[in-house]
């Protein structure tokens, strides 16, 4: 077994300090209540784990080669989304001698035309980094916005530019971008954006862009009017300019209320009692076409009367429920697209809204579409662009034209991983639930013995995880090791009722699956307890840290990259923290309910830390500046966990400098990457081809 060169205990732990505390109703001890803010104290005690985990990551044989076989494998557009077309012309976040650039094309596979970079937004806005994600260009693409994280805050602004020129002309206030979208006008003189007031509520502002522009009163929605749970809402803006459907995002897309553009009144759009989701795109001034779910249904896309829509009878039936569980639907150029999945899989049909017919586009299967996975619904465009990705293919450029039914590939993909098997297998959860995940190995690697295996899962907020390429993963499979990602209740792969039966009251069912998952592995002899690793990013690092406490003899090592572990006090009590309480509240609940409380309790990783417990090896990953998962959680859950465990096996706090959430900069991502990873394939034993043995490592 590997041994890393460096050891955390070089430098004594935090001695605990009791503080008794109650929330919702609940009492408890928590012994390091002294870590949870930012004192002198706790951000040098951080500092100094910091340095320690960073070098031993560094020291490791795997660290270099995993970090340079990243590089090669080019991770640059994973969170971006898909190109959109309007006036004729391409908009996207492409690339630029090797950075994130905001450009334009006349065709997807031409050359670029570059309207503005990421390093030049970063010496403009004095950030040491800057990072793109999105473009959504007027609809006539006189202008585009995009969306920019600094420093990897996902707080931030959307920077607005003349499209001829390249000029920026104007940018909104910092919001959290990651979620809402700019609902333009048809006239283009600007547009509708939700973001939230200083108490926590929705508001709606209106963002003059062309020059003459009259601004527009701001409007502050009740509760009654949005709740403030829904994280954040996108206005879709009617054909004809006078209304816009206030669609919440991101993890549940609810068409909640429609938006009198002149009247400045918002009534509600959906039948009293409503509990599915209900979104896509308007067909004309008086429809809009719908992707409906909800009572456990499959879903299907209804046709809804905007001057009626409270009346379900009203409606009528486009696409009926099928043999898929719809997860998209919207309306490009006069067509219906329509996505759904089938067997943990997308497909995406076509359909003819005068004769009803479908065709299906033909796309190598098991797939995933990435940029329909990160918006869940169809952006305003011309033509209908998307991401199409495999196990075994990165990611490939697809667009369908609607007015010829072409369907046309504009970047075919960059790596395949040759003699590479996938094996679809199922475990058996606590209450019988069969639970799907996906082997992917080396055709030459047989599980004839206990193989080293990393587990990949989410579980939560009803998004999916679906076949795509591994990247992040690929050293490990390379080195002999078989990568397992596996698709817990809690998401979205087969329907609401699967995402409502892994959150709220419901959420331990997401780790009943996960240890029925690793069982499974050990059970049919492909891994045992000493070579299974586990990681998992935001709420899959909360499922890495329940893994650790609530599953310790079946780990190895776990790796929680920006989670939550101690969800009795997640956020500090500020207007900034409204949004991702709103998030948490999905599918967690309220800590502030004394019934949700007592549910959180219970499995809230810090909380259930025993001590003279083995514990697994730790890899903790955070961002000094995200807003969401916040470094103090990392604090506290080293401290207790070193203090209590009895196996004497590495425990490790990272957090790195200048980043939020995740890392979108290309380079520093293969790092990010690297060091966790490496530290997991030194713990299951595990060598990359590229190393070279060093002394004192076995």
């Amino acid at each position: 077994m590997t041994t890393s060169c460096a050891d955390e205990r070089e430098k004594p732990n935090m001695e605990p300090r009791p503080l008794t505390k109650n929330v919702g109703g609940v009492t408890f001890d928590d012994p390091y209540a002294h870590l949870h803010d930012d004192t002198p104290e706790a951000l040098a005690w951080q500092w100094e784990q910091d340095d320690i985990a960073r070098r031993t990551a560094e020291a490791s044989p795997n660290f270099a080669p995993v970090r340079d076989r990243l590089l090669d494998l080019d991770p640059g557009d994973r969170f971006v989304a898909a190109p959109r077309r309007a006036g004729g012309t391409w908009f996207s976040v492409g690339k630029d001698g090797g950075e994130q650039a905001l450009v334009t094309q006349d065709d997807l596979a031409g050359p670029q035309r570059v309207i503005d970079t990421a390093s030049a937004i970063a010496a403009r806005e004095g950030a040491s980094l800057a990072s793109l994600f999105d473009a959504a260009p007027s609809p006539r693409g006189t202008y585009v916005a995009a969306p920019v994280m600094l420093d990897g805050d996902t707080i931030g602004p959307w920077i607005v530019y003349e499209v001829a020129s390249g000029k920026p002309l104007y940018a909104t206030p910092p919001a959290p971008h990651i979620h809402a979208q700019p609902g333009w006008l048809p006239d283009e003189s600007g547009f509708w954006m939700a973001d939230r007031t200083s108490d926590g509520r929705h508001r709606l502002r209106f963002h003059p862009v062309a020059p003459g522009t009259a601004p527009r009163p701001e409007v502050v929605l009740s509760a009654e009017q949005v709740a403030v749970q829904h994280p954040a809402l996108t206005a879709q803006i009617s054909p004809d300019g006078r209304r816009a459907l206030l669609v919440s995002e991101p993890h549940e897309h609810v068409a909640l209320g429609m938006f009198d553009l002149e009247a400045l009144t918002v009534q509600p759009f959906l039948p009293d009692g409503w509990t599915g989701e209900c979104d896509g795109s308007w067909l004309d001034d008086e429809t809009y076409v719908a992707r409906v779910t909800g009572d456990g249904s499959r879903g299907q896309v209804e046709a809804i009367p905007v001057a009626t829509s409270r009346d379900r009878t009203t409606w009528r039936t486009l696409v009926p429920a099928g043999e898929g569980f719809l997860n998209w639907a919207g309306i490009v150029g006069g067509r219906l697209y329509v996505g759904d999945l089938v067997d943990v899989s997308q497909r995406v049909r076509v359909v003819d809204l005068d004769s009803g017919a479908a065709a299906t586009l033909p796309l190598p299967a098991p797939c995933d579409l990435p940029s329909m996975m990160v918006s869940r619904c169809i952006r305003p465009t011309e033509a209908f662009a998307f991401t199409h990705t495999t196990f075994t293919q990165s990611t490939a450029m697809m667009w369908h034209d609607p007015a010829t039914g072409v369907l046309s590939c504009a970047r075919q993909p960059a790596v395949e991983l040759p003699d590479t098997v996938v094996e679809r297998c199922f475990a058996t959860s606590r209450d019988g639930t069969r639970v799907p995940y996906f082997l992917v190995r080396r055709t030459d690697i047989e599980p004839k013995e206990p193989l080293p295996c990393l587990v990949h899962a989410y579980g939560g907020f009803n998004i999916s995880l679906l076949p795509q390429f591994p990247r992040e993963y690929v050293p490990f499979i390379e080195a002999g090791g078989v990568f397992v990602q596996a698709s817990l209740r809690g998401g979205g792969e087969y329907g609401r009722a699967w995402h409502d039966a892994g959150r709220l009251v419901h959420k331990q069912n997401v780790f009943d699956d996960l240890a029925a998952v690793a069982q499974s592995l050990i059970e049919d002899g492909v891994s045992s307890p000493a070579h299974l690793a586990f990681q998992g990013e935001s709420n899959g690092g909360l499922l890495a840290g329940v893994a650790a406490v609530q599953q310790p003899g079946l780990w190895r090592a776990v790796a929680p990259v920006s989670p939550l572990l101690d969800l009795m006090e997640a956020f500090p009590d500020t207007g900034e923290s409204s949004v991702m309480l709103a998030v948490v509240h999905e599918d967690y609940g309220d800590v502030s309910d004394a019934e949700d409380a007592k549910r959180i309790f219970a499995w809230s990783p810090y909380h259930n830390i025993k001590p003279g417990v083995v514990y697994p090896a730790v890899y903790q990953v955070f961002g000094e500046s995200d807003p969401a998962c916040r470094p103090f959680h990392g604090r506290k859950f080293t401290a207790r966990l070193r203090a209590a465990d009895a196996g004497g096996r590495p425990i490790h706090l990272r957090v790195w400098r200048n980043t939020g959430h995740t890392t979108l900069d290309p380079a520093q991502a293969c790092a990010y990457t690297a060091e966790w990873l490496s530290f997991l394939m030194d713990q299951v034993g595990l060598r990359h081809p590229g190393a070279t043995r060093t002394e004192g490592s076995a």
